[in-house]
């Protein structure tokens, strides 16, 4: 093999792992990592090095020398280009396998905690209720497009290719999501692409009018809401209002487009954000998970899995170890976000307690505690805060924690450490915070005895993880 020296030369390497990150792992002789995407552990590649970054080399597949022993070929064209997707050439099930050995790895449970078989969740196909799309005057090309002459420069709506802000994967569908969804993106891509079309917006130098789209899916009752994100500009109207009779003309089997909102902002941040100008039907998507009926806008958090989201409330409602027969004690639901998790096991409790810090969410859980009929409390209040001035009468208390990906705040663990409860349930989306706080946790006398994970993203690197700790008999 090759030295690596400056400039980088390609050279030949073995794929050995995945990590919580998604990134996949292989190492060179002397123990040097090597890091890259798209990478289907077990497969030996040819890779181009592009940066030096954490101690290691950061690298992109050319091409494959030698499959996994488990590969597939992966079925979307656009593989390994838009970053969403990284696990495609590995069997559905071999994948689920290889989620649960990196969240258990993460997470590092003692011999004394019961790991459960990894939960699927989410079909291979058509899972995803909500994707988001970015206009772009500069596509990603591959190697062979690049040799072959391809034109850079265009009007693009897409996904950013990975490690780029500013080149789009100019993409005609997403398997991840229903075909009534691809059939609404051929129709944007028809309308908003054309020269004659308003310019999408450039990142470089914040120029152009059309920004992002966002399809948002409700799969229990058919309903569609599309988002367009332009620069603020009144003179986009009559534009705006052709693209949203198209739409709504689209051909679709299953659902309907109940509506179509028109957002505008003048932000330079790449991201999707804004004010409504102008709806046509209804700016939400009416949503069914279980026995709640859900009203989700453009800006409602809600899991990118509606069959998935179902399945890991009812781990988390196991893990909680309340009896669905009966009502009894008090569920505190922390970050609790739109009271999603805390609505849908609200039956098997007594009272429901819920505290998230961003009064926006915490508007929108009272709004789905009424409509539902559920009696709850919801607080707008940082965490550690909350959790001193706690007062709970019915009992037995049980805690169910969804933290961002970065895991618990110290000061939050140390009030966890305070809190008389009985059961808490960890719900993580990354792993390793989970694994790095378990030990904070054991130091203020919780004990994890459950593990379980969760497979709802196939052909990506995420995995949800779920723990269950209890009081330490022995503190």
């Amino acid at each position: 093999m090759p030295r690596v020296r400056k400039p980088f030369e390609p050279f030949e390497i073995e794929i050995t792992d995945l990590e919580p990150t998604g990134w996949s792992l292989g190492r060179l002789p002397g123990g040097r990592e090597v890091r890259l995407r798209a990478a289907p552990p077990g497969a030996r590649l040819w890779v181009q090095p592009v940066d030096r970054r954490l101690g290691g080399l950061i690298a992109r597949r050319l091409h494959v020398i030698r499959p996994p022993a488990d590969g597939v070929a992966a079925r979307c064209p656009w593989f390994g280009a838009c970053g969403g997707c990284t696990l495609q050439e590995l069997t559905p099930e071999a994948q689920r396998q290889l989620r649960h050995e990196v969240a258990v790895r993460a997470v590092a449970p003692g011999a004394e905690v019961t790991v459960h078989p990894p939960v699927e969740a989410s079909a291979p196909w058509g899972y995803r209720n909500r994707v988001e799309l970015s206009y772009g005057p500069a596509r990603y090309l591959s190697e062979e497009e690049q040799q072959g002459g391809v034109s850079r420069e265009g009007r693009f709506l897409g996904f950013h290719a990975s490690g780029w802000f500013d080149r789009i994967v100019d993409v005609e569908r997403c398997d991840l999501v229903h075909d009534d969804l691809n059939a609404l993106i051929h129709t944007l891509r028809a309308v908003t692409l054309p020269p004659e079309a308003p310019p999408p917006w450039d990142n470089r130098s914040h120029e152009g009018d059309l920004r992002y789209v966002q399809l948002r899916h409700a799969p229990s009752t058919g309903s569609i809401l599309v988002s367009l994100y332009t620069r603020d500009s009144e003179a986009l109207e009559p534009f705006v209002a052709r693209l949203a009779e198209a739409l709504f003309a689209t051909p679709l089997t299953d659902n309907r487009l109940t509506g179509f909102e028109w957002v505008g902002g003048d932000g330079r941040a790449d991201v999707a954000r804004g004010q409504a100008r102008r709806t046509w039907g209804t700016p939400w998507v009416e949503e069914h998970l279980g026995p709640l009926h859900l009203r989700l806008s453009r800006e409602t958090f809600f899991q990118s899995s509606t069959a998935g989201a179902r399945v890991l409330y009812d781990v988390i409602g196991a893990a909680l170890g309340a009896d669905p027969a009966r009502r009894e004690g008090t569920l505190l639901d922390l970050y609790c976000g739109a009271g999603t998790i805390g609505l849908y096991l609200a039956p098997r409790f007594e009272r429901l307690l819920g505290v998230e810090i961003v009064e926006r969410a915490v508007a929108d859980a009272h709004a789905n505690a009424e409509r539902n009929g559920i009696e709850a409390t919801f607080i707008a209040s940082p965490m550690e805060d909350a959790l001193h001035h706690l007062s709970v009468s019915e009992r037995p208390l049980r805690v169910v924690v969804d933290p961002p990906r970065a895991g618990l705040h110290p000061k939050v663990t140390r009030a966890l450490a305070d809190l008389d409860a009985d059961v808490l349930v960890y719900v993580s989306c990354q792993p390793a915070s989970l694994g790095r706080d378990q030990a904070l946790l054991a130091k203020g006398g919780w004990l994890m005895t459950d593990l379980w994970s969760v497979d709802m993203f196939p052909h990506t690197g995420h995995v949800e993880a779920v723990a269950r700790f209890v009081r330490d008999p022995a503190r």
